[in-house]
């Protein structure tokens, strides 16, 4: 039963992604800062490992889903950007 209440939790989190996913997409700008992406993608992987850990599916399944999701904005602001500007140091976050 616990695990049927993960998996709506992990159903609705995604469906609240697809909005900016899709603005992003659809704009060809990113919506987060660059920081923000790769900190928020090392958080998702740091997760997803301990919730393989532990042997939990559904946040194991959110969090690869949620290091997707920097992917995209990532790869939007590379292509906006290009990569020199990825790894120019910037005191915005």
């Amino acid at each position: 039963m616990s695990e049927i209440i993960g998996l709506i939790g992990l159903a609705l989190i995604v469906i609240a992604w697809i909005p900016g996913i899709l603005e992003t997409i659809n704009s060809g700008n990113p919506g987060m800062k660059k920081r923000f992406m790769i900190l928020y993608f090392l958080g998702s992987i740091s997760m997803g490992y301990y919730a393989f850990l532990l042997n939990s599916t559904p946040f194991m399944i959110l969090n690869v889903l949620a290091a997707i999701v920097p992917i995209i904005h990532l790869f939007y602001y590379i292509k906006k950007f290009g990569s020199k500007q990825l790894l120019k140091p910037t005191i915005n976050l």
